[in-house]
């Protein structure tokens, strides 16, 4: 092999590595334009639950206490909705208000949202569909857990 056609393979071996740069570069081009056009799927949000019927998976059944704060008892039943993201990216929370038993699974109406100002996620209040609660009601039974954010109750 001369000499001319070592550099001629090597500028052939250069001009592909380019070419396959350029093609790989607008290719992800194309791609980014794509997802900024039509982004993927967003997790599930509700702005408005209140009124739904949702089913609750308890975590914390009334009578247990919370996993790390050992002082911390559950006077009701609290758990989450699953497939439902709330803005901390964890499931939705939610308090069951007017079971008087533990349960692992509970369906009910959303009667209210518990806004906390100084935290990232709100809190559903549910209930059964033939019961309802006031705005004290609610509050005197979340206030075991409640009592240390500031919080209103939207109904």
């Amino acid at each position: 092999m001369t000499t001319l056609q070592a550099i001629l393979i090597f500028i052939a071996i250069v001009f592909a590595a380019g070419f396959i740069a350029v093609l790989g570069i607008a290719f992800n081009l194309r791609k980014a334009a794509r997802l900024f056009r039509d982004p993927p799927d967003e997790p599930e949000q509700k702005e408005d639950p209140i009124g739904e019927t949702v089913t609750v998976t308890v975590d914390r059944p009334l009578g247990s206490y919370h996993p790390e704060h050992k002082d911390l008892y559950y006077p009701v039943n609290y758990g989450y909705i699953e497939g439902v993201i709330a803005p901390d990216g964890e499931e939705q929370d939610a308090y069951i208000l007017g079971v008087d038993r533990p349960v692992q699974e509970f369906t009910g109406r959303v009667i209210a949202v518990v806004h906390r100002r100084d935290d990232a996620e709100d809190k559903w209040v549910v209930c059964p569909e033939d019961l309802s609660f006031s705005k004290e009601e609610i509050a005197e039974q979340i206030a075991f857990q409640e009592q240390y954010f500031q919080s209103e109750i939207i109904m």
